[in-house]
């Protein structure tokens, strides 16, 4: 198990392809994220990058999943994220998931606190074994995660983390990024938790 730690989430993009070069086919991607990033790379009214590289100076961050698609990198992808989708993905090979145990966005940004019940779940077995119940993934894949997706430090110490810590071990590569602003924006009232040290502490549990 490799693990990869950016600041900014499209620039996961320069590991995704690293990861690609040393596998016979394409990867998948599970990422964990509160946002969707499902944005069409080839609608930026510019060519398309070549590489990773070029990607991640071009593209912004909800349109790297869709490129990576495009270039061959990822084969398929499945977001799970506390948000609703708002845009549906344009490519067949990406896919937004969301647990039925989360409340709409209003509640979930102006009444933080009946939300926290939830948010402190979000790496639970509970909360993730429904949506990743057909078998997904299979075969290679990268492990994602963005950490605005764990709202409270809570999160990081689920009752039941059977199946994360499964997914963690069997992922080809980890990638994480920080995000602090995201984090530092949707974080829950009095939680004192950066992107920075949320990294650290995922780093710390899955390589003991």
């Amino acid at each position: 198990m490799k693990t990869a730690v950016f600041d900014l989430h499209h620039e996961v993009l320069y590991a995704w392809e690293e990861c690609r070069k040393v596998l016979a086919s394409p990867p998948e991607v599970l990422s964990l994220d509160f946002h969707t990033d499902v944005l069409n790379s080839a609608r930026r009214g510019v060519e398309l990058p070549e590489n990773g590289k070029e990607a991640v100076k071009i593209l912004h961050h909800d349109e790297h999943f869709d490129w990576a698609l495009r270039a061959g990198i990822i084969s398929r992808a499945v977001i799970v994220a506390l948000s609703p989708c708002a845009v549906a993905p344009e490519h067949p090979g990406l896919t937004v998931r969301r647990s039925d145990l989360l409340p709409d966005m209003e509640k979930m940004l102006n009444s933080p606190e009946d939300f926290r019940p939830v948010a402190e779940k979000v790496l639970d077995d509970r909360f993730l074994q429904p949506l990743l119940n057909d078998g997904f993934p299979a075969g290679k894949f990268i492990l994602d995660i963005d950490c605005d997706y764990l709202l409270c430090e809570k999160a990081l110490f689920p009752e039941e983390h059977t199946l994360i810590d499964a997914l963690a071990q069997q992922a080809e590569l980890i990638t994480l990024s920080r995000e602090n602003d995201w984090v530092k924006i949707l974080k829950l009232p009095g939680e004192k938790i950066t992107g920075t040290a949320l990294a650290e502490q995922l780093i710390s549990r899955w390589e003991k």
